[in-house]
């Protein structure tokens, strides 16, 4: 008798079920978040001063209003929030939120103003980043897949496991790039040519943004052999693609669902100031629902997995 299909619901509420049985794995983002919303903020406004100053003297630029949008982001852009890595890493709600405020007084500001600084500083938070959310995703794997925590085997299991990742996390990069490249050229020549952000420009980029979506939906599951079955990247990749191949639909709507409660809830997560303590309630939330729907993956990979491998098993044994 063959296993059933993975199934979206239960997957979801297994999901749910492994974070309420091991609630520590909550501690990562919960940590991560506070780091960004109490720790110091690192910025690169005076690295790119001398960029405004260029853009400032484009009539186009300035007419558009964006060296003010500039400047602004810069300011508040805290290089700390490059410690969420995708695809790996830890879940934050501070990462996005670049809060200048918190309830008990203003944030250290420090400046870097040397480029190589700069480059060298992203490097390691990169590398930091990938390093703890590979511990991260390898304890969800565990308590998803195995119902317990094994820190030890972690700890062993992460060199290997971090090698892989981040080559992973090197091959995402680049395909990101090959698409937002030639994208955000479109739009620069757009805006300098004083077309501007109207309903030419936001067509092009839902069109891209569409391609994207429909590319990344084969690698949805590419890190989750690396952690469930010691697989190295790009056999990793290699059977993420056959399962969602195999498992189109209800692979597209568990990510439809993922991206709708993440997002949705992260709306609500938001509401609170930066310089209240209620935005603790919703830093708590939030990580509770990204490692719950994060086991949930697994939960459902494991299922699919198990799944593909009957049925081919089937068609085998049919032919024979």
């Amino acid at each position: 008798m063959m296993s059933a299909p993975p199934s979206l619901m239960k997957s979801i509420m297994a999901g749910f079920d492994v974070i309420t049985n091991h609630g520590s794995l909550v501690l990562f983002s919960i940590g991560l978040d506070l780091l960004l919303w109490f720790g110091p903020r690192v910025r690169l406004v005076t690295l790119f001063e001398p960029v405004f100053e260029q853009a400032a003297a484009l009539p186009e630029m300035q007419k558009a209003g964006t060296v003010e949008m500039l400047r602004l982001g810069a300011e508040r852009m805290n290089m700390l929030g490059v410690l969420r890595t995708f695809p790996i890493g830890v879940p934050s709600l501070m990462a996005g939120r670049f809060s200048m405020e918190t309830p008990i007084s203003s944030p250290l500001l420090l400046d870097i103003s040397q480029l190589s600084s700069a480059v060298g500083a992203w490097i390691f938070l990169v590398l930091f980043g990938v390093g703890l959310g590979t511990l991260y995703f390898s304890l969800v794997a565990q308590a998803a897949v195995a119902g317990r925590l094994n820190i030890r085997q972690a700890f062993t299991a992460w060199p290997r496991n971090f090698g892989h990742v981040l080559l992973l996390t090197a091959f995402w990069y680049i395909l990101m790039a090959m698409f937002l490249l030639p994208l955000s050229c479109l739009l620069s020549f757009l805006l300098v040519i004083g077309i501007g952000f109207g309903q030419f420009p936001l067509l092009i980029a839902l069109f891209f943004g569409a391609i994207i979506v429909w590319l990344m939906i084969p690698l949805f599951f590419s890190p989750h052999g690396i952690f469930l079955h010691q697989k190295p990247m790009w056999d990793s990749i290699a059977q993420g693609i056959r399962l969602s191949r195999a498992t189109f639909s209800t692979t597209g709507l568990l990510i439809l669902v993922i991206v709708v409660l993440t997002e949705g809830l992260d709306i609500l997560w938001n509401t609170p100031a930066e310089n209240s303590w209620f935005l603790l309630v919703g830093i708590v939330a939030h990580a509770f629902i990204a490692a719950s729907l994060l086991a949930a993956t697994f939960v459902y990979y494991r299922d699919a997995d198990l799944w593909v491998k009957e049925l081919i098993l089937k068609r085998e044994l049919s032919r024979a």
